[in-house]
């Protein structure tokens, strides 16, 4: 983890560092293939297909390390990293974007405001006002949306858009790319994948984390399913058919509705999509952090604020979670006095223990309790026949 400072430091946004042997890398048909013979060698990502990184092997002093630095989504104004995406041990990352179809963003224009306007967070019927700019105010344009009524604004890197007809008008403004609601740069939708078989030191364990900058956040499409992270996650697979996702920093919110909190995992059941790759099917419910995903969490996050002090962007603090909260069963009890005890949902604290086999409650069974004190809830839609209570 400690060589990432040394072999990937000076990285430029839309970049793959070799951090550590083994990487190998593929690239579209058309393009030429970078030299990734050693470690700090460095390639574009523009036309990169996929990354993957060796499992431990200590005969022959191996154990993969790689860093993505994805900044395409990002203005040419922002300063600082972009999302951040490091492989460990037997790990694969996938492109899942066509690099034609990808927007490419340049250097922005300088233009000012015609009269008192509004700047919003995003453009259309409905967008949302984020403050005003003067008469005269000097602003810089790097993009429109679809219908070009709206041009992006990117002062100081930060995002905002503004009616067209409230600028003045600049030729080059033509030419300017259009990001539309369903525009993506590479990687913004991606497949990845661990080894499902963990080795013997468990500080060597195969994962992939991703991490946003600062308090920006992004839509990510992984393994199928459209997330928004404003984060720091790490991915593992716990099984061929399930893909572990747990939130160390700020949280995730999933296209099914649930948000995953800092402090908490949640397991993705992965199947087939059409092309045959393996997609997330559903999440389950959120469960609080174990001790080995925290420690998981502490090394990823200590590797990348090595990266950000040589790179001279801002460090961050690994969430500390908060033990998981277990209840031993009195005779008795149920499911929902259970949940009425500690004010949280019958729901959460099922699927939060659920099995091979129906829970049943003996006087001594531990159950663990997840997110005390957020609202008693009884069974709701959870099956009836989920629980035993005996």
């Amino acid at each position: 983890m400690a060589s990432i400072a040394q072999n990937c430091a000076n990285l430029e946004a839309d970049s793959l560092c070799y951090g550590h042997p083994l990487v190998e890398a593929s690239f579209v048909d058309d393009a030429p293939a970078a030299d990734l013979g050693a470690p700090s060698q460095r390639a574009p990502i523009t036309n990169l297909s996929s990354v993957r990184t060796s499992a431990l092997d200590l005969a022959a002093g191996r154990w993969g390390i790689a860093i993505l630095n994805l900044g395409a989504m990002y203005p040419r104004t922002h300063k600082g990293p972009g999302i951040i995406v490091m492989l460990a041990g037997a790990a694969e990352i996938t492109n899942e974007i066509d690099p034609a179809s990808a927007p490419q963003i340049s250097e922005p224009l300088s233009t000012a405001t015609l009269v008192e306007t509004t700047l919003f967070k995003n453009p259309g019927i409905l967008p949302r006002p984020l403050g005003t700019a003067a008469v005269d105010e000097i602003l810089l344009i790097d993009a429109t949306d679809e219908s070009g009524a709206w041009l992006r604004v990117v002062n100081e890197g930060k995002v905002a858009w503004v009616e067209r007809d409230n600028v003045a008008r600049l030729n080059a403004m033509d030419s300017l790319p259009a990001i539309g609601t369903g525009a993506a740069f590479p990687f913004q939708a991606l497949s990845l994948a661990t080894a499902a078989d963990f080795p013997a030191c468990d500080q060597a364990e195969p994962m992939i984390a991703i991490q946003t900058p600062g308090e920006m956040s992004v839509n990510l499409t992984v393994n199928g399913v459209d997330i928004h992270v404003g984060a720091m996650v790490t991915f593992q697979q716990a099984h061929r058919n399930a893909l572990s996702m747990t939130v160390h920093r700020g949280e995730v919110t999933t296209i099914f509705g649930q948000t995953v909190r800092q402090g908490e995992s949640v397991i993705g059941i992965l199947g087939s999509g059409r092309d045959g790759s393996a997609q997330v099917l559903d999440w389950s419910g959120a469960l609080p952090v174990s001790n080995a995903e925290y420690a998981r969490g502490k090394r990823a996050q200590t590797a990348l604020n090595e990266l950000a002090r040589v790179n001279g962007w801002p460090e961050h603090k690994t969430f500390r979670h908060r033990p998981a909260l277990v209840h031993v069963v009195e005779r008795g009890e149920s499911l929902y006095s259970i949940g009425r005890r500690y004010d949280t949902s019958v729901a959460e604290i099922i699927l939060a223990n659920l099995g091979d086999e129906p829970i049943r409650l003996y006087r001594g069974t531990k159950l663990v309790i997840p997110n005390p004190g957020s609202g008693f809830a009884g069974r709701g839609s959870v099956p009836l026949d989920a629980t035993r209570d005996e």
